[in-house]
């Protein structure tokens, strides 16, 4: 069983605004003073925020129902001229005034007829800044498919909700809600839900075959209030709904909130993963309380182990040392795995830790320890095509002494970790003496 340290984020971005915030769709040309300010969008020039309505087919006219919001963040009022580019013969635009500052919605209308099945990236525009967002148009051949929701009318099956959602933080291609449903007939699909909480969920494509189908709803919009939201679905005569829960958020980048859980992908192969999970029992050790996190690689359960942080950022773990070193013996205690508040190219090393290490050759005393550098601080890193902001990189290293301590050596093994603010850690890379890397990267998680 492969095992390894977590490290998780719960990003906390209070908008002070969010009660004034206001939606606007304008058909008329903006007129008077022009004004200023800019698109919210992330670090991959996405637009934050952005909620993408309506069913989009090859050859077929676009109407009212196919708009796409986007929301900005107003510097000075006056008249504006939100639009994307023509892609695949279609656009989106919007015209109007800002009455006040602040932030604002914008509702783009969809306009023309795509003339090829596939997906469209535009490129939205106000006055000096852009973002992107993309859509899928299907084919318009085929007819409709004809299904039934997994579930229905009780909770969507199997409803299971990956990503962390927090109030005033724009969601992501990491949050998601899987969903089933019954083909009976082939053809196009979409699936949505309505907007609650700022948030909306849907998915559009092709069923090709009959029988029971997996869709992925992803998530857009921004959450406003802190809660339990049931999204209902509906499909034809079917309707069934799922729960998703918004936090107000955390600073942590190693959350260990009861309930959280995070899917690991080994070394790219989609199945080889693992799950780790937090319970609320807790461990008392050292004078400390530990929250306890455990792990299942498909064969049951097993101890991932024991974390605690201080009001001061500093992340301990509690472990057998002996065991992760290879002594001969138990040697139980903590050491800090990340520090939050400190600045890239700091280094700590923990203390001393003393056992007995035994080869073909006999039995020797030893002293170990762990070495820590931040190689990175507050930088974005891609993980399976997600990108986390605001991610700590670090460079775990090991230590030995067979002399009490007067001299020191370093091991050819070493680990890097990638930890992102309010999601924990994204990626954890162990390095062996012949320089392979025994990738874990995040595939999924969920933060309460």
């Amino acid at each position: 069983m492969k095992t390894y340290k977590p490290f998780l984020w719960l990003f906390l971005l209070i908008a002070l605004v969010i009660s004034c915030q206001k939606e606007r769709s304008f058909e008329s040309g903006g007129k008077g003073t022009p004004s200023d300010g800019s698109l919210q969008s992330g670090t991959t020039g996405d637009c934050l925020g952005s909620i993408i309505n309506g069913v989009y087919k090859k050859d077929t006219v676009l109407n009212s129902t196919d708009y796409v919001d986007v929301v900005v963040d107003v510097n000075v009022p006056g008249s504006f001229v939100i639009s994307t580019d023509t892609i695949n013969n279609f656009y989106f635009r919007a015209t109007g005034n800002f009455p006040t500052a602040g932030t604002d919605t914008v509702r783009l209308q969809g306009i023309g007829k795509p003339t090829a099945a596939g997906t469209n990236v535009f490129t939205v525009t106000y006055d000096s800044t852009q973002c992107t967002f993309s859509i899928t148009t299907l084919a318009g051949g085929g007819g409709t498919a004809v299904f039934t929701l997994a579930g229905a009318p009780g909770n969507c099956t199997p409803g299971t909700v990956s990503g962390a959602y927090t109030v005033g933080t724009a969601l992501n291609s990491a949050d998601s809600v899987v969903i089933q449903v019954n083909v009976t007939t082939v053809g196009t699909y979409s699936i949505g839900t309505s907007t609650l909480n700022g948030m909306t969920f849907s998915a559009a494509g092709t069923f090709s075959a009959t029988g029971t189908q997996s869709v992925t709803l992803k998530g857009t919009g921004t959450p406003t209030s802190a809660g339990s939201f049931n999204f209902p679905v509906s499909a034809g005569s079917s309707n069934c709904s799922f729960s998703v829960t918004v936090t107000t958020g955390s600073t942590d980048y190693f959350p260990r909130t009861t309930n959280s859980n995070w899917t690991y992908q080994f070394d790219n192969n989609p199945t080889d993963t693992v799950r780790r999970y937090v319970i609320a029992a807790t461990k008392s050790a050292l004078g400390n309380t530990y929250n306890i996190f455990l792990e299942n690689s498909g064969t049951g359960p097993d101890s991932s182990g024991y974390y605690r942080k201080t009001t001061s950022g500093d992340y301990y773990q509690y472990l057998d040392v002996g065991n992760f070193f290879g002594l001969a013996n138990a040697v139980w205690g903590e050491f800090i795995f990340l520090k939050d508040y400190v600045p890239a190219s700091t280094t700590w090393t923990s203390n001393t830790f003393t056992g007995t290490y035994t080869d073909s050759t006999g039995s020797y005393p030893i002293s170990v320890r762990f070495k820590t550098d931040v190689e990175q601080k507050d930088v974005s890193v891609t993980v399976q095509g997600v990108t986390y902001p605001n991610t700590i990189v670090i460079k775990e290293q090991y230590e030995y002494s067979f002399d009490g301590g007067i001299t020191w050596a370093i091991s050819d093994v070493y680990s890097i970790y990638s930890f992102a603010r309010g999601v924990g850690m994204i990626k954890f890379e162990p390095v062996d003496s012949m320089g392979t890397i025994y990738l874990q990267e995040l595939k999924r998680y969920q933060v309460f």
